[in-house]
């Protein structure tokens, strides 16, 4: 259930760096418009009055319909998200373009915001999905997710009580190791990497902390680490000790051999913020670790789509026909 093809990086995004942050330049690249889609909203079971943020598009094809789940300060608006909808939509499939608990498009809805133990989160907007349409419910899901959410769609493929219609899972440059991923992080090489996605943290989970406990304010505004912040708010969000137990706890690494459904993990080996998965490959886990693609770039020969498109279309395909 490998895919077909092999990536090969495309001119002029020949290192890793470059194929990380070729997303976030200007250009044009294909996707559905970020404004497109049916806005939906789905409520959460944890008693909260939490709700999640999607944009749904109906699909016209018996096909599962596909679940993309974006990252660390990701959204529905995420360019590799609106690449992937545009691929399985032109494919006929239904797909949810979907936001974490507190993400930017759902502020409003939450009180709370994502970490990577909310695996129940994901669980209710799968059964959401289901109801949008009767023949979701007859094909079945499919989750894409893109590294923090890609991780925790591999935490939601090992619970014993997942819904029995999410067909497969499919992990783009995820984190299966959190305490690993931090410490790779916070390398000096990572410095402008991890600047930015703290400034991006902080504006969006001010909700939660600029009308706290003066020590926590301070703790946050003044990390200067991704481990820092998690130690200062992440953590005790998710009901942990601290960084170090939160990352121990919700690492996907620690069950792999649990997974109830295909999963396919698509890992590059020149990664800049995540180390390549150092896990064996067995049923019904695909490992599949490229040469370049940096994080969640995957921009190569042959297509104007990222190369994670394709390869995961492949395995979705190998999984149905099995």
């Amino acid at each position: 259930m490998t895919p077909s093809a092999e990536f090969r990086r495309r001119w002029p995004w020949v290192t890793a760096d470059l194929q990380t942050v070729r997303n976030d330049l200007p250009g044009r690249l294909a996707g559905v418009p970020a404004d497109s889609g049916q806005r939906i909203e789905i409520p959460l079971s944890d008693g909260s009055g939490d709700r999640l943020a999607a944009r749904y598009h109906p699909g016209r094809a018996p096909l599962p319909a596909v679940i993309l789940v974006p990252g660390l300060t990701g959204c529905e608006a995420s360019r590799h998200v609106l690449q992937a909808a545009d691929a399985w939509v032109g494919e006929g499939a239904a797909v949810v373009r979907l936001n974490l608990r507190g993400s930017p498009p759902g502020r409003s809805l939450a009180r709370g915001h994502y970490h990577m133990d909310r695996v129940q989160d994901l669980a209710d907007a799968c059964l959401a999905v289901g109801d949008l349409d009767p023949g979701i419910r007859r094909h079945g899901v499919v989750i894409l997710g893109f590294s923090l959410g890609g991780a925790l769609a591999l935490r939601l493929a090992q619970e014993p009580r997942q819904s029995n219609f999410v067909k497969a899972v499919v992990a783009v440059s995820a984190p299966l190791d959190l305490t690993a991923t931090a410490e790779r992080v916070a390398r000096p090489r990572n410095r402008f990497y991890e600047r930015w996605l703290l400034g991006r943290l902080k504006r969006e989970t001010a909700p939660l902390w600029r009308d706290g406990p003066a020590a926590v304010r301070t703790a946050v505004q003044t990390a200067r680490h991704i481990h820092e912040f998690d130690d200062a708010l992440t953590a005790k969000e998710a009901g942990f000790r601290d960084a170090a137990d939160y990352y121990a706890s919700c690492s996907p690494m620690n069950n792999m051999g649990s997974l109830g459904i295909p999963a396919l993990v698509i890992h590059a080996d020149d990664d800049p913020w995540v180390p390549p998965p150092s896990v064996a490959e067995r049923a019904p886990l695909c490992v599949v670790v490229a040469r370049g693609g940096g994080h969640v770039g995957f921009h190569g020969t042959g297509s104007r789509m990222p190369w994670y498109v394709g390869a995961a279309a492949h395995f979705v395909r190998s999984c149905r026909e099995r």
